[in-house]
């Protein structure tokens, strides 16, 4: 049976309205306890039937023989309830006017489709943004807006998030929209209390191929512990990744052939990239880079991470590879271990001015004769936490205890060296440098 004889079938015009009206609140909100089922001999039975679109606990579904718009799906729905974007949707034909605001403020439902290539919502032939997400901010923590299994294609910004504390997106497709695929903002509500969007979690959300960046969090939104799992960006325009917030995140996923870095790390402490794919980003740079950090991103962690340096095709910048894999610009303990790399014309790490930076020397896989690290004045550059060869007289410890390579100057023999709070004592002869 198809769906459109189904839904005739059950009466489910009735409910939802076949024509995208919405249906009153006392129809609509009815829940089919259990059919009475008619036996053979006249009695009434109380089984189990296939349940009608009635009796599908809260499922609101947009397409045929349900509401023409999402706009009018949301509307009707009450807390708990889940708006269904079905396959035979179709955005331009409903009249869907955009944004699709989805305020929590008011309710909380879930917007989802049942396959994130099958359901899509195209706004192509518009400037606007797609999907709005507006949530409660610290007024309350327990609100998660959820958006999910979603392909969003056009538009201006394809998920704009704002006061949406702890919400989730999953299983989502951002294609060719004019600017940026997810944007996290900062917002003030009118009686001008700020509201910040932290703990938010993207799983399998993809943005390919759009005129901005592929995933903006803004600082103003106080973005912090955002996580990424298994995330992708490919082929934006901008950054892939323009992250910021304290304990951001991104495991594992693509990071791949964006017009400019493919990470833009800043504003925020303790982010950590681990498990990325990142391969021929900076399209549109004359220095191409993949990961790019200042100093206001201390303590970023980037490990067991695979960078290819060579563009597969022909990019605007004419390059056939990349300038470096990793560049820091007077970043903080920044930690750097467990990587492969392969074809970058400069270095694999490139670092000026940072501060404890460790390179974690022994732990990185070189598939070429890439150099693997150019600096310059960085101060206690590191391997596995001991300072790399130097004249340490030139340089205080950062703690009774710390350990260092002396280069011989001042006659001082080579080797190896404790800081005891105040001098360096060399362990080759016990003596003071």
């Amino acid at each position: 049976m198809s769906r459109r004889q189904f839904v005739e079938a059950t009466g489910a015009t009735a409910v939802v309205g076949s024509t995208g009206g919405v249906a009153s609140a006392a129809t609509r909100r009815e829940r089919v306890e259990g059919d009475a089922v008619e036996a053979l001999d006249g009695s009434a039975t109380n089984q189990s039937v296939e349940p009608s679109v009635s009796s599908l606990g809260g499922r609101l579904i947009v397409g045929e023989g349900g509401y023409q718009t999402i706009a009018g799906a949301w509307a009707a729905a009450d807390d708990g309830d889940v708006v269904f974007v079905h396959s035979s949707y179709d955005a331009q034909t409903a009249g869907e006017e955009f944004p699709i605001v989805l305020d929590y403020e008011e309710k909380e439902v879930t917007l989802t489709g049942g396959h994130r290539s099958g359901s899509v919502i195209d706004a192509g032939d518009t400037d606007e943004n797609v999907i709005e997400v507006l949530g409660r901010g610290q007024n309350d923590y327990r609100n998660s807006p959820a958006v999910e299994n979603l392909k969003i294609v056009g538009g201006n910004v394809g998920l704009r998030i704002r006061a949406a504390p702890y919400s989730s997106y999953k299983d989502l497709v951002f294609w060719q929209t004019n600017s940026d695929g997810v944007a996290v903002e900062g917002y003030t509500d009118d009686d001008g209390a700020y509201k910040g969007s932290f703990g938010i979690t993207f799983r399998n959300v993809v943005s390919w191929n759009c005129g901005g960046h592929g995933f903006r969090l803004d600082t103003d939104a106080r973005p912090h512990s955002t996580s990424f799992f298994g995330c992708h960006a490919a082929f934006n325009h901008g950054y892939g990744v323009m992250l910021r917030g304290f304990s951001s995140r991104f495991y594992g996923g693509t990071i791949q052939n964006n017009g400019s870095y493919g990470v833009d790390a800043r504003n925020g402490s303790g982010q950590l990239l681990s498990g990325v794919y990142f391969e021929g980003n900076g399209t549109r740079e004359p220095s191409p880079i993949d990961v790019y950090a200042t100093g206001t991103a201390a303590g970023l962690t980037i490990d067991t991470c695979y960078f290819q340096g060579n563009f597969a095709r022909g990019f605007d910048n004419g390059l056939e590879r990349e300038y470096a894999a990793i560049a820091l610009d007077g970043t903080l303990n920044t930690t750097v271990e467990n990587c492969t790399y392969r074809n970058y014309d400069s270095s694999f790490i490139l670092a000026e001015s940072t501060t404890d930076l460790d390179l974690h020397r022994p732990s990185h896989c070189a598939l070429d004769s890439t150099v693997f690290f150019e600096g310059l004045s960085d101060e206690r550059t590191r391997s596995n936490g001991a300072i790399q060869e130097r004249d340490l007289r030139a340089t205080e410890g950062a703690y009774s205890g710390d350990v260092g390579i002396h280069d011989g100057a001042g006659d001082w023999p080579w080797g190896l060296c404790l800081w005891n709070g105040t001098d360096w004592v060399s362990v080759m002869d016990g003596q003071t440098l």
